[in-house]
């Protein structure tokens, strides 16, 4: 019997072990993998077109005739080169006593901005533009007097050339805040700038009174705002 016995014992030891190997796997608490939320990188090249919309409202209301285009090519996910197309057809109150005064013409900027971004879709940026215009003025006088003959001049003056120097701070974001589509990549800004006055002509008998991109030449130093409306293509 005490071999039969054995042999009953060693297959219970044995059951019991298994059992006991099968419990322990069985209690063993598999570890749960973290998930990631991967977002989508940020491209590092982009093209940015848009357009003044302050100064079309100006032409809308027959203010003054004006009209503004940007491009922006962003490289390095942070340097933007940017250049500026503009039109102008200014007629300033008061700028000739007794009479009236356009300056017409077109200027070009070209600058550098690094821009950081603030939050999603939200930017700023810091730059600084050269900036050149050329245009043409004409003017009217008329002075009408019981006792002295009456003065009546108009003139005519073309192919003026000025310079000037832009500190430009840009804020911008997008339109509708949406994560695809076509608005999702429509943004809108404003632009700050303080312009510093390099060069002028300074004609005899009457004087610049406005400048196209520039604008009055009270000062050498003029702010300016801007407010545009862009569209982002990511490369």
């Amino acid at each position: 019997m005490m071999p039969f016995t054995r042999y009953i014992v060693s297959i219970l030891l044995a059951l019991v072990f298994a059992n006991g190997v099968v419990a322990q796997d069985s209690l063993q608490v598999k570890p749960v993998e973290d998930s990631v939320i991967v977002h989508p990188k940020e491209k590092r090249t982009a093209i940015i077109l848009g357009t003044d919309y302050g100064k079309l409202a100006t032409t809308a209301f027959n203010l003054d005739t004006k009209y503004e285009f940007n491009a922006s090519l962003i490289v390095f996910k942070r340097l933007r080169i940017n250049i500026d197309f503009g039109h102008g057809a200014l007629q300033p109150k008061n700028a000739i006593e007794n009479g009236s005064y356009t300056s017409t013409g077109d200027y070009y900027r070209g600058g550098l901005d690094y821009q950081f971004e603030l939050a999603p879709k939200t930017y700023l940026a810091l730059g600084g533009m050269y900036a050149t215009s050329k245009f043409s003025d004409e003017g009217n006088v008329q002075i009408q007097s019981d006792i002295w003959p009456s003065l009546n001049q108009s003139f005519m003056r073309e192919d003026f050339t000025a310079q000037w120097a832009e500190f430009v701070l840009t804020s911008e974001k997008t339109f509708l805040n949406r994560e695809s589509g076509f608005f999702a990549n429509l943004y809108v800004g404003i632009k700050l700038r303080l312009r510093f006055l390099i060069e002028r002509p300074k004609p005899e008998n009457f004087d610049i009174y406005a400048i196209p991109g520039y604008g009055r030449t009270f000062n050498n130093v003029v702010p300016a705002v801007n407010l545009f409306v862009a569209y982002r293509i990511s490369l």
